[in-house]
């Protein structure tokens, strides 16, 4: 059992990894003045990392949480500071396109309906709107094929959208620096390999060019590779997750001008997309099972990213599906090449909730993961909330997230490996991300 104590005023803190998680903790933390912390966030390369799932064109900035009440008043409490922050901000960080959210036939199924529920019952009536086919129809003519096909259960909530998450890192990076928040970035000065420990406790870290770093405590936000760089107990995975981008004809651009963010049966599909932005792009990605890509040491799956995979791309099962789905959802993106394509990585925790706690192994380590790929709207607030567990502070968060051991589902562990030459797995070329229909 882990004897965790919170840091006192003026402690020294270290936090490994500069993404979402790693740089609104550095935020709020350095923000107490009156504990006059010192803030060290390392990390491999300059911030936003390039391989972080952080760095992104479009994350979602969602409320729309089933039954889960705690993520939703947490996205409600972050929207005001999505706003103040484009206020500050020379590009805008936030985009308020509002939600068009489809069930996979003609009611609304459970998850959608929990939604509706709590956001009403959080006050906010006059912000969801259920939709009738014909509704649906009226508003977003383009959406005609999917209706018919027997999808006609939809809600409109008009609170959320997008957010251009590296630029809204990019952001953060800067408060955190004019607040006095220290940076080591450099791929040996800055890259973690290891703890220093005496005994149980963690006393800091040593990185990749041999020198250690002594702390009072260290916090690890390092997102999907956290379960290659400490024992997670088999409580987290990396798991990689699909993302293409269109860039539509100014004719199609014109005909879509009103989308907004869009969830196609998420909630047993998977797939959801954006607007087109202002570059001309559109992103559509598919958040279900995923690929794993086991080292050979252990079996532990870790990232294979762009970064040090130049030419990766995505598996050819999943072009196809995305064609498959997209031609019944947006025909229209029938005539479109894929422009680009990529495979994002996740920290995929057991039942899909973050875990922000003391690590059962060591005395003064803080891990936080587990984004399971919804967890950058949450930057204005995250850091707020990994702070409170930091400093030992009890509430619903602290509990929600704290460390368990829970019994995977059947086939948690069972994914496909990326990159193996077969009919499901292989990367595809830039034929295979061409429109058929050209």
């Amino acid at each position: 059992m882990t004897q965790y104590e919170a840091p006192k005023p003026s402690s020294k803190i270290i936090i490994v990894g500069g993404g979402c998680f790693g740089l609104s903790t550095a935020l709020a933390l350095a923000s107490d003045k009156l504990k006059n912390y010192t803030v060290i966030v390392y990390d491999r390369e300059q911030i936003p990392v390039r391989d972080a799932a952080s760095n992104d064109i479009s994350k979602v900035v969602r409320m729309d949480y089933g039954d889960n009440k705690l993520c939703m008043e947490l996205a409600i409490d972050s929207i005001d500071i999505w706003n103040q922050w484009n206020k500050e901000s020379k590009v805008p960080v936030y985009h308020n396109t509002g939600m068009l959210i489809f069930s996979g036939g003609s009611k609304l199924c459970e998850n959608e309906l929990n939604s509706l529920k709590h956001i009403r019952n959080a006050g906010h009536s006059d912000w969801v709107e259920e939709l009738s086919a014909g509704q649906i129809t009226d508003r977003y003519p383009y959406l005609e094929n999917y209706v018919k096909s027997g999808v006609s259960a939809a809600y409109y909530n008009k609170v959320g959208g997008w957010c251009n998450s590296s630029e809204a890192i990019k952001h953060v990076y800067e408060k955190c620096k004019e607040i006095g928040v220290q940076f080591v970035l450099d791929e040996k000065k800055g890259n973690f390999e290891s703890f220093v420990c005496e005994g149980r406790s963690v006393r800091g870290i040593k990185t990749k060019d041999g020198k250690t770093h002594t702390a009072d405590r260290v916090i690890m936000t390092t997102g999907s590779w956290t379960p290659s760089l400490l024992d997670m107990k088999r409580q987290v995975i990396a798991t990689g997750q699909v993302v293409i981008h269109f860039r539509p004809s100014d004719k199609i651009k014109k005909l879509l001008e009103n989308l907004p963010v869009w969830f196609g049966d998420f909630s047993r599909a998977g797939f959801y997309g954006f607007p087109i932005n202002s570059d001309g792009v559109m992103k559509v990605a598919l958040h279900s099972t995923g690929y794993l890509n086991p080292r050979e040491s252990d079996q532990v799956s870790v990232p294979r990213t762009q970064s040090t995979h130049a030419q990766d791309t995505i598996p050819i099962r999943a072009v196809q599906d995305f064609r498959n789905f997209l031609s019944s959802f947006l025909p229209v993106t029938e005539e479109l090449d894929i422009t680009y394509s990529r495979v994002c990585w996740y920290a995929d925790s057991v039942d899909g909730e973050f875990i922000v706690a003391p690590h059962p192994d060591y005395d003064d380590l803080i891990v936080a993961t587990g984004d399971s790929g919804h967890a950058m709207k949450f930057l204005p607030m995250i850091g707020t909330r990994i702070a409170q567990i930091v400093e030992k502070i009890d509430n619903e968060y602290s509990r929600a997230w704290a460390w368990r051991i829970i019994e995977p589902r059947a086939g948690f562990y069972d994914r496909p490996i990326l990159g193996e030459s077969n009919s499901i797995t292989r990367m595809v070329t830039s034929i295979d991300l061409r429109s058929s229909k050209l």
